[in-house]
């Protein structure tokens, strides 16, 4: 690349031997010479387009002062270099307040310090360009980081910060020692600390402000420091950085790891719970299966032996024994089969009208002796909306209606009342009867399976039922359970959510 040298000078022998040194030591350099202020005019009407100025100071038609203060105006990174006899050393400090980069004696041995003159002032213009580069690069990139920058005095005064240090904590940045905010009061309390440190000390991560109150949107912010020297002068530098995200982030993981061990409790629970229910099931089961196989074993041995005695007078009866006991077993397993299928189905919820499902139950009982002999009233809003599995909701109430109308005293008549009305949110349904009612240690484990307050004779069943109800309800996110007294009649209740 060309090197581009001005030279101003009104004595062309002075002009012809600098040029002389210069293309010398400077090969390829391109020399345009001015010597009057017609020239110097055109220069400057053509934008001085060289890389270097090199001016006498005593010239007829303008002195270098001039010439210097007309470059430096124009562009004031451009070098310009003095080459005089006629100056004075106050003259050279005066150029050099105004910009001058060198200033060369003009003398026959001073010639070869020209080129030496040159290649420093351009040397130092290169480095002040990478400097200016680096400068403009670091402060676009602090204006546009989303860090938090600042400089705060060691006495507790910002001095200056970035875009996004304004951003974060608000204020004029035009008055810095305005900002009034609870991270800075923080800053200033380590201050001292930093005060009395003799090197460059760091504050970690410890240093944090949680603004509350003071911040409508609750932020969170981490500020680190250090101490640094500029210019001659101790500052404390200062990068803060948003962490609200972070933390809430922690807190959220926190919540979730909670949460997950409050399920495992639970669910632990859950398990016990079901060990224990399966447990007392199994035992149920197996008692009240292999109970009535025993009487169907000992009916059969009994036929057995008077078949072999030739006595037959007990032979239909025995038989028919067989037969009740064997749909006894039969219903005991549909009973338990419909049990597991709740425990374990797929259960879907549906606005259903709570009446429609009253009639249902009603129709389903239609055949039984029982209930036609029953006096039966419902009392609920027609329009009422209850959110259940239609085919559970229906076994549940027919369960509940057939035991109302089956527990009754000898010789009386069966009363039975529907009620429903909504709760809130819910819905409460009642089978209210005036049958014989049960005691209180009997309500705490009417729901459970097989089991049985009266017997087989008195009040046939299979004491499933309930626990069918029971099931069903709490699969349909309900709740069950019944208020009664020993001979005035009992109420059980549902409640489902609301449609």
């Amino acid at each position: 690349m060309t090197l581009n040298i001005l030279l101003l000078d009104d004595n062309p022998d002075d002009r012809a031997l600098a040029r002389r040194e210069l293309e010398r030591n400077l090969p390829g350099c391109d020399i345009a010479e001015v010597g009057d202020r017609a020239a110097w005019e055109r220069e400057l009407q053509a934008g001085l387009r060289v890389d270097i100025v090199i001016t006498d100071f005593q010239m007829r038609w303008i002195t270098g002062l001039d010439i210097l203060k007309q470059v430096k105006a124009f562009d004031a990174q451009m070098p310009v270099i003095m080459f005089t006899a006629t100056g004075t050393q106050e003259i050279a400090v005066e150029a050099m307040k105004l910009g001058l980069d060198d200033y060369v004696i003009k003398s026959p041995r001073h010639y070869a310090r020209l080129p030496v003159g040159v290649r420093t002032c351009l040397d130092r213009k290169e480095i002040r360009a990478r400097a200016m580069r680096s400068e403009t690069r670091l402060a676009a990139l602090l204006e546009n980081i989303h860090l938090g920058v600042f400089r705060m005095s060691l006495e507790g005064s910002l001095e200056e910060a970035n875009r996004a240090f304004w951003t974060m904590l608000g204020g004029d940045p035009s008055a810095p020692d305005s900002l009034r905010h609870p991270l800075l009061d923080q800053v200033r309390s380590r201050l001292p600390q930093l005060r009395t440190a003799f090197d460059t000390a760091e504050l970690q991560a410890d240093l944090q402000a949680e603004v509350g109150a003071s911040d409508e949107h609750g932020r969170f912010y981490v500020v680190k420091l250090v101490r640094v020297r500029v210019n001659g002068h101790e500052a404390i530098d200062g990068i803060v950085e948003d962490a609200t995200s972070l933390r809430r982030a922690g807190a959220e993981i926190h919540r979730l790891n909670a949460e997950l061990e409050q399920r495992i409790v639970e669910r632990t629970r859950q398990l016990q719970e079901a060990n224990e229910a399966l447990e007392t099931f199994g035992f149920s089961v197996s008692h009240d299966l292999r109970e009535p196989l025993r009487t169907i074993q000992g009916y059969a041995a009994a036929l057995r032996q008077d078949l072999s005695a030739r006595d037959f007078s007990n032979f239909e009866q025995y038989v028919d024994r067989i037969n009740a006991i064997a749909r006894r077993i039969d219903l005991m397993v549909s009973d338990l089969l419909e049990f597991a299928r709740l425990s374990r189905a797929e259960i879907s919820t549906d606005s259903l009208p709570l009446l429609d499902l009253v009639q249902e139950a009603r129709a389903s009982l239609q055949c039984e002796p029982a209930f036609q002999a029953a006096d039966i009233q419902v009392d609920m809003p027609q329009d009422l909306m209850v959110r259940a599995h239609r085919p559970i909701l229906v076994q549940a109430l027919t369960n509940l209606l057939g035991n109302a109308v089956k527990f009754v005293r000898p010789d009386t008549h069966a009363a039975v009342q529907f009620v429903a009305r909504a709760r809130g949110r819910t819905v409460r349904i009642e089978v209210q009867d005036n049958g014989i009612g049960m005691a209180d240690e009997a309500r705490a484990r009417v729901f459970n399976v097989f089991e049985r307050l009266h017997g087989e004779e008195e009040y046939p069943g299979t004491g499933i039922g309930l626990a069918i109800v029971k099931k069903g309800v709490e699969r349909m996110n309900g709740s069950v359970g019944v208020e009664a007294a020993p001979g005035i009649g009992s109420n059980f209740w549902i409640e489902l959510p609301g449609a």
